[in-house]
C-alpha cells in the first residue's frame, strides 16, 4: 500500500506510451515524434504541464533509477511503432529486455528503496525477475498473436519458428490452428518454460516477504498459462486463467514458497 501511488504513476506513463505506439490513428513518424518528446523530457527532467509525464519526472527526485527504467520502456514502444517482425528467439528476448524486464526491476528497486533495505544478491534477484518478466511477455505475445497480426500487422513470434515448420505468418488469420502451427506454438512455449526453470532460487532472495510472495504467485500464473496454451488454440479463442486457476496460483504462491 505504501508504494501503490508510485506504481500508479509508473503504470500510467507506461499505459499512455503503449497506447501511442499502438494507435491506429497516428503514423509511425508521429508516434516516434511523441515518444522522443517523452524521452527528452525524462532525460532532462523538463516538465511540460502534461500531468502523467510531470508526475513520473517528480518520481525521479526520490527514486533516481526509475528514470532508466522509464527510458527503457520507451525504447520498446519505439520498436512497436516501427518494427513489425522479429527474426529469432534472441531478437525477441532483446525486445523483452526493454518491454518487460524494466517493470519487474522497478517494482523490486522501489520496494528496497522505500523500505531502506540493503540490496544484497542484486544480480541473482534481477536475473530471476528478468526471466519471469520475459516469459510473461512472450506468453502474452502468444495469447494475442492473432489480434496483434490483424490489428497492427505485428508478429512477435520469431520468423525462424515459422520457417522451421514451413509456415507463413498469414496462418495467424486462420479461425483454427493447423497442426504445424500447434507444433510451432508448443515449441515456443517449451522455450519459454525454460526461462521459468530454477528461478525460484533468485526470487527467494527478495527481502520483502510481501513482494517475494507476490512474485511466486506470478510465477505460478506464468506456469499455468504455459500449460493452458499448450492445451488450447490461441487462434481459436483467447486463452486466460479461470477464477479457480487464479485461486490455486495464489494459494500455491503463498503457502508452498
Amino acid at each position: 500500500k505504501d508504494i501503490r501511488d508510485m506504481i500508479r504513476v509508473f503504470y500510467s506513463f507506461a499505459r499512455i506510451s503503449d497506447d501511442i505506439a499502438d494507435s491506429e490513428n497516428l503514423t509511425s513518424f508521429k508516434k516516434l515524434k511523441i515518444l522522443k518528446f517523452f524521452d527528452k523530457s525524462i532525460r532532462n527532467s523538463k516538465k511540460s504541464n502534461i500531468d502523467f509525464l510531470d508526475k513520473i519526472i517528480n518520481l525521479y527526485e526520490k527514486f533516481p533509477k526509475s528514470r532508466s527504467y522509464s527510458r527503457e520502456l520507451l525504447k520498446a514502444f519505439t520498436l512497436d511503432a516501427t518494427k513489425k517482425r522479429y527474426k529469432n528467439w534472441d531478437d525477441l528476448v532483446s525486445y523483452c529486455r526493454y518491454s518487460a524486464n524494466p517493470v519487474g526491476r522497478f517494482f523490486i528497486y522501489l520496494t528496497y528503496e522505500n523500505n531502506n533495505y540493503l540490496f544484497e544478491n542484486e544480480k541473482k534477484i534481477f536475473k530471476s525477475s528478468d526471466n519471469l518478466c520475459t516469459a510473461l511477455q512472450i506468453i502474452n505475445h502468444i495469447q494475442d498473436c492473432k489480434d496483434d497480426y490483424l490489428k497492427h500487422d505485428r508478429v512477435y513470434i520469431p520468423l525462424d519458428y515459422f520457417q522451421k515448420y514451413s509456415l507463413n505468418v498469414k496462418v495467424l488469420k486462420a479461425d483454427k490452428a493447423p497442426i504445424d502451427f500447434i507444433f510451432l506454438k508448443n515449441d515456443l512455449i517449451s522455450e519459454t518454460e525454460r526461462l521459468l526453470s530454477h528461478i525460484e532460487i533468485g526470487l527467494n532472495l527478495i527481502k520483502d516477504w510481501r513482494l517475494r510472495k507476490e512474485t511466486f504467485i506470478i510465477l505460478n500464473i506464468a506456469k499455468r498459462l504455459c500449460f493452458l496454451l499448450k492445451q488450447d488454440d490461441p487462434l481459436l479463442k483467447k486463452i486466460k486463467l479461470s477464477y479457480i486457476d487464479l485461486i490455486v496460483c495464489f494459494i500455491k504462491g503463498i503457502v508452498l514458497n
